[in-house]
C-alpha cells in the first residue's frame, strides 16, 4: 500500500484502481501543481465519490487529485462516500467547481504571503507558478494597482499614462535615442510616449547609418487595467512553454505565433 495521507484520513483510504473519473466532467485542473503539493505536504483532505453498486465508484470531487495520486504511484487515496443519484451527484460536482471559480484572490494579500515562503519553499512555489516571470508580474501590477492620492485626499485607482506622439522626428531627436550594446548592435530604446510606427520607419539608417531601412524598436505597452497586464504575462509564459512555436527568443516566438494565427 503506496501513499502519502494525513494520519487521519487513514481509515478512509480506498485502492485507486477501483475508482472511475466523472464523465465528461468539464474542469480542466493542473495535475502538476497538485503533484507537487502532494509530495509537500500528502494529501489533506479527501476527495468525494459515488459508489457505483459494482464495487467501483466514480469520483464527483477530486478528479484531478486521483490523476496526482496516480502519477506519483500511489495505490490508494482518502476519499469520502456521497450517497446520491446521478443527478444529484451531477448538480454537487458542477457546484463544487463553481464555487472555486466565484470565488476571487487579492493578489496583493498572495504577494505578501508569497515573501514570507519563498525563501524556505521556492522549489514548490516555482512548480506551483509562481516563478521569477510571475512574482515580477505581481509586484508590477501591485506597483500600479495602487491608490494615489488625489488633490482633495480622496483615493484613486490605476490610472493608464496617456501617449502624446511626436508629430515630428528629427535625426537629433532620433540619436539622442540610440544605445549601442556589448555587442555593437545600435538599438533604438523609444519612450512610451513616441509614435513607435514613426521610429521604426525615420529610425533605421539612424540605428544603423547608410543602411537600408532596419530598425530594432523597444518599447512599453501601455495597459488600460491590471488585469490586462496579468492576461498578457499569462500568455507570454504560455508562449514560451510552446514547441509549435518556432524562436529562442520570447520575440521570436511571438512572431511564429503571429505568422500562424494572422495574414500580417
Amino acid at each position: 500500500m503506496k501513499h502519502q495521507v494525513e494520519e487521519c484520513l487513514i481509515p478512509l483510504l480506498v485502492d485507486v484502481e477501483t475508482l472511475v473519473p466523472l464523465p465528461g466532467n468539464p474542469r480542466r485542473g493542473n495535475v502538476d501543481a497538485i503533484m507537487a503539493s502532494y509530495s509537500e505536504f500528502g494529501q489533506l483532505r479527501p476527495i468525494v465519490v459515488k459508489p457505483n453498486g459494482d464495487g467501483t465508484s466514480t469520483v464527483i470531487a477530486g478528479n484531478h487529485q486521483l490523476m496526482a495520486a496516480k502519477r506519483l504511484g500511489w495505490t490508494h487515496i482518502a476519499a469520502v462516500t456521497f450517497e446520491a443519484d446521478n443527478s444529484r451527484a451531477i448538480a454537487f460536482a458542477l457546484a463544487d467547481n463553481r464555487t472555486g471559480e466565484l470565488g476571487h484572490t487579492d493578489q496583493n494579500l498572495v504577494s505578501d504571503m508569497l515573501d514570507s515562503v519563498i525563501d524556505d519553499y521556492g522549489d514548490l512555489m516555482t512548480d506551483l507558478g509562481w516563478d521569477d516571470w510571475e512574482l515580477a508580474s505581481m509586484e508590477e501590477i501591485s506597483h500600479r494597482a495602487a491608490p494615489t492620492k488625489n488633490e482633495d485626499g480622496s483615493n484613486e485607482g490605476y490610472m493608464s499614462p496617456v501617449i502624446q506622439p511626436i508629430s515630428d522626428l528629427g535625426a537629433t531627436i532620433l540619436s539622442s535615442l540610440v544605445r549601442e550594446d556589448s555587442d555593437g548592435e545600435r538599438r533604438i530604446n523609444a519612450p512610451s510616449d513616441m509614435d513607435h510606427n514613426e521610429i521604426a520607419i525615420k529610425g533605421s539608417t539612424v540605428a544603423t547609418p547608410e543602411a537600408a531601412p532596419r530598425a530594432v524598436v523597444q518599447f512599453t505597452i501601455i495597459f488600460d487595467e491590471p488585469e490586462q497586464q496579468r492576461r498578457w504575462y499569462d500568455f507570454i509564459r504560455w508562449l514560451r512553454t510552446q514547441p509549435a512555436y518556432d524562436g529562442e527568443t520570447t520575440a521570436g516566438k511571438l512572431m511564429s505565433f503571429i505568422d500562424s494565427h494572422s495574414e500580417i
